[in-house]
């Protein structure tokens, strides 16, 4: 068995919404405040023997309208379903413990528990007659605060809720819950209180070997009879030991207890006691063995490697507390559930990828049944497989909704694979994106930040959490399948940049080759393609897609910031290797002039062909054309961007081309 699905009604950011799991490893994704931590404190609500079941005033989702509020108190409901794995057997002992709360027995057990926090009807017409005239939601939580909520109560129940079957309290001490909370000391959770976690995993796992050794219990038993007697015969010699060191103070002691009175009728004082296993372990402590032989306190050791040292001690503790012969069957544990909240913290990414290995293991060996973790990490997430993720989103209605990367691509295999290749080679930051914006390449990822702040819409690009993702090509397609706005898909609104990279059949016969924009003619149409404009055209009507390509006499990127700043030589960046004759170009008024001091006369002679432009446009088409073929786009990207960062007349004077300012300004609504 596993949580198949958790459905939350009326606690905190979650109004009424459905989350879907899946067995082993689910990695929940989300903005802060997006109901990650939430909705593991849900789940534990349900299953958690050891949390709080009650709740305050402040705990009702927020979005409770006034007339509801008014007719009868709030109340949450969090209900767990629980499936049959699919290798599972009937007769499991998983199955076996949530018989009583079946739900559906074909073709696979399904079970329920709910958790219910309500106010007990008795108390409802004093609540209606008070909230009566209460004019916002606010002022009725006020008074549920002063007057309601120490009355209210909590029930745990399952199978079908609407029969409320109380659940056996025995039945949840049979759930291992443990979580690992986002705001931990786990310092201090390993050296003061919570030492005793180490302690219980050192007495499970002491004589393990032996415990777990192929030999017959008569064996084992005779080996571990004879390791007993040995501490014990050991142990005794060193509190005779001790005592020895102390009798030559015992006369001194005597002294002040006969002056006392404690000792009479010629009573004497002795020393005596012994220390078991147990006791003995409970003295040891953690260190650090370097491989110059130190032997380092592991409290001095980094908050990350400490981290990881908790949770495998916390993974070793659910092992020992499935383990009848150790815990006793009333005890054992028979099912487990780790949820561990930010994992990344304190580590860097290699190691935040090794931790998810070493979790996935542990499920595999069946160490742990099933695992949630939530994470702001893109490293860690791009090394998670689509099936292990949920991201939960808040709609335009402020309604926090599930979403299943991995369910979008259904059977399309091959957007899903590659899109999972591109995670798996970058960071994952588009999962956590308010607004997304697509990009073929690396000079667009540089410099459009850089136009965002020219713009100055850096403060609102920041508060909607819009970022840029770098393709590095046209692969559009794959990705958008994610916001297409079918059922399930995410609920972003995303601009995709895409150049024109006009195509020409002029100097072939069967097949298309690069041109400039100059080369396309409209008397020439079938000569020519727009890479750009069959996106453009595809998404002009979406809601939440929208393309964004030069006008008719762009090609790409760099050449229209080119040609939108003809006339400022700023652009021209070190790395260029014709700096010389762009500049005498830029300096140059005219198309005519500008041809006079143009290095490429196959590039004057494809300009001076066309008569449909005019001299602006073939001036600006000629800097542009000399431009893209002098610059090497990372370089050059770099150079630019920190020229138009460091200089602000420089910024001023520079034109953000028109279709990337239009990007920017629907993706932010600004237009």
């Amino acid at each position: 068995m596993y949580i198949s699905k958790i459905k939350i009604i009326n606690y905190k950011c979650f109004s009424e919404t459905e989350v879907e799991f899946k067995e082993g490893l689910n990695v929940i994704l989300g903005h802060n405040n997006g109901g990650k931590s939430t909705l593991l404190e849900a789940i534990s609500l349900v299953i958690d023997t050891e949390k709080s079941k009650r709740l305050t005033a402040w705990d009702f989702h927020q979005g409770m309208g006034l007339d509801s509020l008014k007719q009868n108190p709030p109340g949450i409901f969090i209900s767990l379903y629980l499936s049959m794995s699919d290798n599972e057997d009937y007769n499991s002992g998983d199955v076996a413990l949530f018989s009583s709360y079946n739900i559906v027995l074909e073709p696979k057990v399904e079970a329920c528990l709910t958790y219910e926090f309500y106010l007990p009807t008795t108390e409802h017409e004093l609540y209606r007659e008070l909230v009566a005239d209460a004019s916002n939601t606010l002022d009725i939580i006020k008074i549920i605060d002063s007057r309601f909520i120490r009355k209210y109560t909590y029930s745990i129940y399952g199978g079908k809720p609407s029969l409320h079957q109380s659940v056996s309290s025995e039945d949840l001490r049979k759930i291992d819950f443990q979580k690992v909370d986002a705001l931990r000391n786990v310092n201090r959770d390993l050296f003061s209180k919570r030492a005793d976690l180490l302690h219980d995993v050192l007495s499970y796992f002491l004589d393990y070997d032996i415990k777990n050794c192929a030999e017959s219990k008569e064996d084992k038993d005779s080996k571990l009879n004879e390791l007993r007697s040995n501490f014990k015969s050991e142990i005794g010699k060193s509190i005779s030991s001790l005592i020895n060191r102390i009798k030559g103070g015992k006369d001194e002691i005597l002294k002040y207890a006969d002056k006392t009175g404690a000792l009479y009728q010629n009573s004497d004082l002795i020393f005596d006691g012994t220390i078991t296993e147990e006791e003995l372990i409970k003295v040891l402590n953690i260190a650090v063995s370097s491989c110059i032989g130190y032997h380092i306190p592991i409290s001095n050791n980094g908050l990350g490697y400490n981290n990881l040292i908790y949770i495998s001690l916390l993974l070793a503790k659910m092992q020992s507390n499935k383990e009848v012969s150790y815990m006793g069957t009333t005890n054992a544990k028979a099912f487990s559930i780790l949820c561990i909240e930010e994992p990344e913290a304190h580590l860097h990414p290699e190691l935040q990828y090794h931790f998810l290995k070493f979790l996935r293991q542990n499920i595999l060996d069946g160490k742990v049944k099933q695992v949630f973790v939530t994470s702001h990490s893109p490293s860690l997430t791009a090394k998670v497989r689509l099936e292990e993720l949920c991201s939960l989103f808040k709609d335009n209605n402020s309604i926090t909704r599930a979403y299943y990367p991995g369910k979008i691509y259904g059977d399309d295999e091959k957007s899903k694979k590659f899109v999972q290749r591109y995670l798996d080679a970058t960071r994952a930051d588009l999962f956590f994106a308010g607004k997304v914006l697509f990009v073929e390449g690396l000079a667009e990822q540089i410099l459009i930040p850089v136009f965002v702040k020219k713009l100055g819409y850096e403060e609102e690009w920041l508060r909607q959490q819009a970022i840029i993702v770098n393709l590095s090509g046209r692969y559009f397609d794959h990705f958008l399948k994610m916001y297409n706005g079918n059922k399930g898909t995410f609920p972003v609104r995303v601009a995709c940049i895409t150049d024109r990279d006009p195509m020409t059949k002029k100097r072939t016969t069967e097949r298309f080759v690069s041109c400039w924009p100059v080369e396309c003619y409209d008397e020439d149409e079938g000569k020519f393609q727009n890479h750009g404009q069959k996106y453009v055209n595809q998404y002009k009507n979406h809601a939440n897609i929208h393309f964004f390509s030069q006008d008719e006499y762009g090609k790409t990127f760099e050449y229209d910031i080119a040609r939108h700043n003809a006339n400022e030589p700023a652009i021209i960046t070190d790395s260029m290797n014709n700096q010389n004759e762009l500049k005498e170009m830029l300096s140059k008024n005219t198309f005519e002039e500008a041809c006079k001091v143009c290095n490429s006369q196959e590039l004057i002679d494809i300009f001076k062909k066309n008569t449909r432009w005019d001299d602006g446009h073939k001036r600006a088409g000629l800097i542009a054309a000399r431009y893209l073929c002098s610059l090497s786009k990372g370089e050059y990207a770099l150079e630019l961007a920190t020229v138009l960062s460091e200089s602000t007349e420089t910024s001023k004077r520079f034109n953000v081309p028109p279709y990337i300012k239009n990007a920017i300004e629907w993706l932010l609504e600004k237009k």
